[in-house]
């Protein structure tokens, strides 16, 4: 998870879903881990060409990205998805 302590929307999925995650199945062949993104992540000057909106989520198996979920509006719609990538792998 990429997250912003600014981001608001981060916040809705940490009071939503935060708690929930790692007590699900998913978690076990999904950890969540939460990655800061700073000023200087965002800036103009980083060579990161990455991801810049929070939060995005980013799924990997043996080190190959599966999917990936940007932005947050609902627990319904996140599982939604979640169920998505995990279904087309």
């Amino acid at each position: 998870m990429i997250t912003a302590d600014y981001c608001v929307y981060c916040q809705i999925w940490e009071k939503e879903i935060g708690e929930i995650y790692p007590k699900t199945d998913i978690s076990e062949n999904f950890p969540l881990e939460r990655i800061k993104l700073d000023a200087y992540s965002i800036s103009d000057e980083s060579n990161n060409n990455e991801t810049k909106i929070t939060p995005t989520f980013v799924f990997f198996r043996e080190n190959e990205e599966i999917g990936r979920i940007i932005g947050y509006s609902s627990a319904e719609m996140f599982w939604w998805q979640v169920d998505e990538i995990l279904d087309r792998d």
